[in-house]
């Protein structure tokens, strides 16, 4: 059951690095690139992998 949205679940987890990394790039010649910026993707990067993680082993559960 899970398998068939995986993809997409990783697809919409997937874009706001890409905007963040987009936005980072074009902003990172200014010195006063807040830190909180960093803290707050690498929470939502946590908080992604947990989700994926717990999906992927509901899924081979299922499998089973």
């Amino acid at each position: 059951m899970w398998g068939r949205y995986l993809w997409k679940l990783r697809l919409l987890l997937f874009m706001p690095y890409l905007i963040f990394g987009i936005w980072a790039f074009n902003v990172s010649g200014n010195d006063s690139f807040p830190i909180y910026y960093w803290i707050t993707l690498t929470g939502y990067m946590l908080i992604c992998t947990v989700i994926l993680h717990k999906m992927e082993k509901k899924e081979k559960k299922e499998k089973q």
